[in-house]
């Protein structure tokens, strides 16, 4: 005898419980769905209106020169700034500036009077020093002597006493000194 449909088993009604009851529809029925609205006049398709258009259009024109008007004012304001600082600079500045340079120059003189006494009492005591002794103190005083001849070569590139002083340094080496073993003492 056959099963009246009301009248169903315990295993196929637990089969119907656990089958879902909603399923998510796959995205080519949404474009289907979509497409044959709009076929039928159901549905419009987004469009920006042309009274937004002249709008947006507007308010950008708007934005860009409002931008470019105020980017001019500000550099016209910086430059103005600019040139009031200038022409204050006053005589005591220039002044300033030529005092530290005599100071520099001073400042020369005093270490360059200092480089060579102590060239002189190094070399007055060349005969009761120990080698050892005197050959460090030749070694620091041909470093000092190269450093300055560098930095005289910066400042006047093209006086020839101070690049052939640096020439000949680079080119010599002390007696007893290897190139890989070399000492510099800095100061």
């Amino acid at each position: 005898m056959l099963e009246q449909p009301d009248e169903l088993s315990s295993e196929i009604k637990a089969e119907l419980e656990r089958l879902p009851r909603e399923r998510t529809p796959g995205q080519l029925l949404e474009e289907r769905t979509v497409k044959e609205l709009r076929s039928r006049g159901l549905l419009r398709s987004p469009r920006m209106r042309p009274s937004w258009i002249v709008v947006a259009a507007a308010a950008s024109i708007a934005l860009f020169a409002g931008g470019f008007g105020l980017g001019q004012w500000t550099t016209s304001r910086n430059v103005g700034d600019a040139l009031v600082t200038a022409q204050q600079i006053t005589a005591q500045q220039i002044e300033a500036r030529e005092r530290t340079a005599m100071e520099a120059a001073e400042l020369v003189q005093r270490t360059g009077s200092a480089y060579v006494l102590a060239l002189a009492s190094l070399a007055s005591m060349a005969d009761s020093a120990r080698n050892g002794e005197l050959d460090q103190g030749r070694e620091v005083a041909t470093a000092a002597l190269y450093a300055a001849a560098g930095q005289l070569v910066s400042l006047i590139p093209d006086d020839p006493i101070a690049v052939q002083i640096r020439r000949l340094l680079s080119a010599t080496q002390l007696p007893g000194e290897q190139e890989s073993s070399r000492r510099v003492v800095w100061f």
